[in-house]
């Protein structure tokens, strides 16, 4: 499901591909650069500058244009799908998947507006979140919630770092 899912992804023109092994990318970065160098170029960037992908759902035949989360984002969402059990005397964490992935969607969702109201009357729903259950099979949640993470850095190896 994930490749024919995935498989006519189109990037848009504002996507930053993470790819630390581009040459391209390797040339900006200059590994010798003093801490005050480090900070004006930080102070310089345009933080707001995310990268975004658009996904086609063929199976409803929409485009799904999705953008990267910061860390903190993305630990509001989990903070928000983490509960605590208590098992044996013992407490735990638990973090519900499906909630996460459906979180991660809304928060990174440019569009569709999951909450606009002709879809919120249209599958009587009081949320995005229940427009995203009633319409989206799981896989495709959970694909989507690979995306969102994805994009927002986190499927990156510590041998691309090295190899900066």
């Amino acid at each position: 499901m994930e490749k024919n899912l995935l498989s006519n992804a189109e990037v848009d023109e504002n996507t930053v591909e993470q790819n630390f092994e581009d040459e391209e990318v390797k040339e900006k970065i200059n590994k010798d650069m003093s801490e005050s160098d480090i900070i004006t170029a930080l102070l310089n960037s345009n933080a707001d500058d995310k990268p975004t992908m658009i996904v086609p759902l063929k199976r409803l035949g929409i485009p799904v244009t999705l953008k990267a989360l910061t860390g903190k984002q993305v630990s509001r969402v989990r903070e928000r799908n983490t509960r605590t059990v208590e098992k044996r005397n013992k407490t735990e964490k638990v973090l519900d998947s499906e909630g996460f992935n459906m979180g991660l969607i809304i928060a990174s969702t440019v569009k569709p507006n999951w909450s606009a109201p002709e879809l919120l009357n249209k599958f009587r729903a009081s949320s995005g979140e229940e427009v995203l259950k009633r319409i989206l099979l799981g896989g495709e949640i959970s694909l989507l919630g690979d995306v969102v993470l994805e994009l927002s850095g986190y499927n990156i190896s510590i041998d691309d770092i090295k190899n900066l």
